[in-house]
């Protein structure tokens, strides 16, 4: 297309749509309430899902490696192919995991796992001025296994570092037995066996079962059980969605162990996400549609206002070709101030439902959110714009002439 003919059609197109101004606002309104919904319901509800995953997950492992319970095959599996972890680690997972050091580094070089560590779990009692309360221990490695549970981030009293003589509370636990950063405490386990300590920090994890931990280095926890292994590897990933990919992908590897992702004991969390991802795309689809024949509604009817223009233009000498792309570009410049307009009335809708409703959690605002609506609007503005470029395309001035 020669850079003349192009800047005729754009001026015909633009004339027409300045002409019929009327129908001009009214479709490109209608095209800033379609990308307005569309940007509102994507961002709303992808903010929602983000926050419940941050609230249920985000600070948590979202992959165990944990003992199989029972002894690995000893003979060749499948096919007579041996198991695949055999010569690599030497012991069988039972109740605890004792090549957890392989385990772990096997994980770390996967570019899809953010951090993978080692933990040991057990059940104690702290007592204290007479008081005797349970609670559960869990021994981390640092900054893997803090960093795992954001307790770094999340103290609220001393400084959380791992060291033989100290420990670290949750919130309620120090609440309970009145208990201070540099206060003792005495630390028993269920054999009678008892460790002194003190606190060195206090978190908040913002949850009952975060902040009944008791939290001290791996090894002291290790030796207090009296355990040859550990408990589990935890594992967080990049993209928490995809651990369950991961657990599949080592679950071929590993024979003598099982994996166990998040979304196995939050099922109801992910048919709830599933179920708000498919209504949103379906409200989004059907916007679509109505956009789609908004347009083409109103461009038909142009098309047949304009007939006597456009005859006109083709008896001049203006090709089926040039006479089509003029509709073409009206859906698209249609589209584009629509598509603009709406997502400024999509922000405006979203931040002042987030504002009025005080909800605990904002939009998500990220190229897919903001681009997506823009980009279905214009693909929905030019596919309806091409009804009308064909039957412009098929109009024959010299019909056009006769019946004036």
């Amino acid at each position: 297309m020669s850079p003349v003919r192009n800047r005729y059609e754009w001026m015909i197109a633009l004339r027409f749509l300045v002409r019929g101004r009327g129908q001009t606002l009214l479709i490109v309104l209608g095209i800033a309430v379609g990308v307005a919904v569309q940007f509102f319901l994507s961002a709303l509800i992808s903010g929602l899902q983000t926050s419940l995953i941050e609230r249920t997950v985000g600070a948590a492992p979202h992959l165990l490696v944990l003992p199989a319970e029972r002894r690995a095959r000893t003979g060749p599996g499948p096919a007579g192919s041996p198991p695949r972890d055999t010569g690599r680690l030497l012991h069988d997972e039972w109740t605890e995991i004792h090549s957890w050091s392989q385990y772990v580094l096997d994980l770390r070089r996967d570019p899809r796992v953010l951090r993978a560590a080692p933990v040991a779990n057990g059940q104690g009692f702290i007592e204290r001025g007479g008081a005797v309360v349970a609670v559960t221990v869990k021994g981390l490695t640092a900054p893997d296994g803090l960093d795992t549970y954001r307790i770094r981030a999340r103290t609220v009293a001393g400084t959380p570092e791992l060291t033989s003589d100290s420990v670290l509370l949750g919130r309620n636990i120090a609440r309970r037995l009145t208990l201070e950063v540099g206060d003792k405490l005495t630390l028993r386990n269920d054999r009678g066996g008892r460790l002194f300590l003190r606190v060195g920090a206090i978190y908040d994890l913002g949850s009952a079962a975060g902040n009944d931990l008791v939290v001290a280095a791996l090894d002291r926890v290790r030796s207090f059980f009296a355990m040859q292994g550990v408990s589990a590897v935890e594992v967080q990933v990049s993209d928490v969605f995809a651990a369950d990919r991961v657990a599949r992908d080592y679950g071929r590897q590993y024979e003598r162990v099982r994996l166990q992702p998040w979304q196995e004991n939050n099922r109801e969390l992910l048919a709830g996400l599933r179920s708000q991802s498919v209504s949103s795309v379906t409200i989004q689809f059907f916007v679509i549609v109505s956009i789609s024949l908004a347009i083409a509604s109103v461009l038909g009817i142009a098309a047949v206002q304009k007939q006597r223009q456009l005859g006109i233009l083709k008896a001049i000498g203006t090709t089926d070709r040039s006479a089509s792309r003029i509709f073409v570009i009206q859906g698209l410049l249609l589209g584009s101030v629509g598509s603009l307009l709406g997502l400024a009335l999509g922000l405006l809708l979203g931040y002042g439902f987030v504002a009025g409703t005080g909800a605990a959690f904002g939009l998500e605002l990220s190229v897919h959110t903001l681009l997506t609506p823009i980009v279905l609007a214009l693909v929905a503005a030019v596919v309806a714009s091409t009804l009308p470029a064909r039957r412009a395309r098929r109009l024959s001035p010299i019909e056009v002439i006769r019946n004036g």
